[in-house]
């Protein structure tokens, strides 16, 4: 027998996969229950806000898993380039495995909905700073002055994300990995 922990984490999960290839509106609850498998009685015994409660919560859980794996590539990197080149790489090949459905896991969220509820909004930047912080705390390690890192976090972050959203749009992962290179090549060469 599944405990009540295991239909909050299997609704969250569904959600998750839902609002990253499909967003918001084009999630239904009906949907998100039979994708989780989860009992539909449980739903707002779990989230008694209902769909966005549940939304945030996605939003926040798809944010904290890619918060880990940005960790683990950026950590495994010996320079900046790398950095960017591994972590562009990665991108690229869930966005082509996943058929051109999987970009980012807040974006289709942040694109269609935040503009309308707070709860979204937040958890969509609560993800994005998080990510901007991950990049500009490791900066320095790789010869980026302090007082540059924010910025040049910020490039890192616009770049990957506008790059990823243009190889979905395009169904080719060419921008993301062409956008990667020369961002890499730009960084590092400007601090030789």
């Amino acid at each position: 027998m599944k405990s009540p922990i295991d239909s909050r984490a299997r609704f969250v999960e569904a959600t998750a996969e839902l609002l990253r290839r499909q967003g918001y509106h084009a999630t239904g609850l009906k949907q998100i229950v039979a994708r989780s498998g989860a009992p539909r009685g449980s739903l707002y015994f779990h989230f008694p806000g209902g769909k966005e409660q549940l939304a945030e919560a996605a939003l926040e859980h798809s944010g904290q898993q890619m918060h880990a794996e940005l960790l683990a590539l950026v950590d495994a990197a010996s320079s900046l380039g790398e950095a960017i080149v591994a972590v562009a790489a990665a991108l690229a090949d869930r966005l082509e495995a996943s058929e051109f459905l999987d970009g980012c896991p807040v974006a289709t969220v942040a694109l269609e909905a935040a503009a309308r509820s707070p709860a979204l909004q937040r958890a969509c930047s609560a993800s994005y700073a998080r990510w901007q912080d991950l990049i500009e705390q490791r900066l320095p390690r790789w010869g980026v002055a302090p007082e540059r890192a924010h910025a040049v976090a910020n490039l890192v972050l616009c770049t990957l994300e506008g790059a990823l959203l243009l190889s979905r749009a395009h169904a080719d992962t060419a921008p993301l990995r062409s956008a990667a290179q020369q961002l890499a090549a730009a960084l590092d060469g400007a601090r030789a």
